[in-house]
């Protein structure tokens, strides 16, 4: 699978996203939204969301170099040329989290120059995975796959098997980049052969991958798998997917986390799509309590309407109507018109429910 992964990323063209905005046959099952983290999104029926998640760009890009750690620290004060590219990889991660992408790419290129001049094979082999997590955020699948690709392909250059987390960290993100352009069988194929090879080494880790990666790595897998299961309609496996990724972020985080939040509102939403209305209420309503602790989370608003749509579909419409509109007052205020989309397609589908 990872050999044809690769030659399937190289020819990979230009795609455009899948219309989010597909036929709703239902008040609450079609439209209620899920969003996904970490790397540029789309939910289930409106026009890509594109949070900002909290921790996640520092976990994509800072990441790599916890995985890679391929730079000596030296014990005199001399500034090297090492120390030179180590700081500009970090200004370049700096610009990243400051939103400034195209200073990132600049900088990056910059330090890509560096390293080949040091001969610094890890050093290149980690800017072009930097630069792939970058391209990845994004949203320009076509180059981050060809860069992804070119680090697996130094990285087998060096020895590393195709089970060795580093290859499986990529292969899980090439299989969401799949999903996330409407690939979903290359989707599924990659997810489950990354979560076979993460199964097999989290009976039998190895020495030098700590198990906490591991299943750190296999949770987030789990989730993604479970966005790519919702699209397909596989409910049951993908609530399936979103629990077993839960009960690791709740094991590994002592904390309230943007990406702990998204992942609520994925089960909240598949639960609404299997009937089972009360759980998907405790699901959202814990939620939007828990993103209290986070104020400027904006993608609360779009949990409030989900659950304005859960309540709808109880027959509650006064608690409906109370909060989607305040869904649409907050989403209003701050500008986030993809939450304004989703309060207003609750309170249209209350109105249409008073009339009938």
């Amino acid at each position: 699978f990872l050999h044809k992964m690769q030659l399937n990323a190289i020819r990979l063209g230009n795609r455009i996203f899948h219309r989010i905005c597909s036929s709703i046959e239902s008040i609450s099952l079609q439209k209620i939204t899920h969003v996904k983290w970490g790397i540029p999104r789309k939910s289930h029926t409106i026009p890509a969301v594109y949070p900002v998640i909290s921790g996640s760009k520092t976990r994509i890009l800072l990441g790599s170099f916890y995985f890679w750690n391929i730079f000596k620290k030296h014990d005199d004060h001399e500034e090297t040329p090492e120390d030179k590219l180590i700081m500009t990889i970090k200004r370049s991660i700096l610009c990243v989290q400051r939103g400034e992408h195209n200073k990132a790419e600049k900088m990056l290129h910059l330090a890509l120059r560096m390293a080949q001049d040091l001969q610094s094979k890890d050093g290149i082999t980690y800017i072009y995975d930097v630069m792939a997590n970058l391209a990845l955020e994004q949203g320009d699948f076509e180059k981050a796959e060809k860069l992804f690709v070119n680090v697996m392909q130094r990285l087998f250059g060096d020895g590393f098997q195709e089970n060795h987390i580093k290859m499986l960290h990529i292969s899980s993100k090439i299989a969401h980049m799949a999903g996330l352009q409407g690939n979903l069988a290359k989707a599924r194929q990659g997810f489950e052969w990354t979560l076979q090879k993460l199964e097999e080494k989290l009976r039998v880790p190895g020495v030098e991958e700590e198990l906490r990666d591991l299943r750190e790595l296999w949770g987030m897998t789990k989730n993604w798998y479970g966005q790519t299961l919702l699209e397909l309609d596989k409910l049951i496996e993908a609530k399936q997917c979103f629990q077993a990724a839960w009960e690791i972020y709740s094991e590994m985080y002592d904390q309230v986390t943007e990406d702990s939040l998204m992942l609520l509102n994925n089960l909240g939403v598949v639960c609404m799509r299997l009937g089972e209305v009360s759980i998907a209420e405790e699901h959202l309503r814990k939620a939007i309590e828990l993103s209290k602790e986070i104020p400027d989370f904006v993608e609360a608003n779009v949990f409030r309407a989900n659950l304005g749509l859960v309540y709808l579909q109880q027959g509650l419409l006064q608690k409906a109507t109370d909060i989607c509109s305040l869904s649409w007052r907050l989403s209003k205020k701050v500008g986030n018109e993809h939450a304004l989309e989703q309060a207003n397609y609750c309170l249209e589908q209350i109105r249409q429910s008073k009339k009938a």
